[in-house]
């Protein structure tokens, strides 16, 4: 069974340097560890709209609240 992959082009990279896709949270590169981060830092992911984190795989981003 294919899986459908996101429009993020680290899917299809040869050479990937993230362990997570941000756009969809998937592996995109198994062998990179998952790195502990900061909320400083999924912070400055929030800012550049940024979904999932390409280090640790949590989702950053907040859910729309309808403000």
């Amino acid at each position: 069974m294919l899986r459908m992959r996101c429009a993020n082009d680290n899917h299809g990279r040869a050479v990937v340097t993230v362990r997570f896709c941000c756009t969809c949270g998937a592996v995109v590169n198994g062998a990179i560890r998952a790195k502990g981060c900061s909320e400083l830092g999924h912070a400055r992911m929030r800012r550049d709209r940024i979904v999932y984190c390409f280090d640790c795989g949590e989702r950053v981003a907040r859910a729309a609240t309808g403000r």
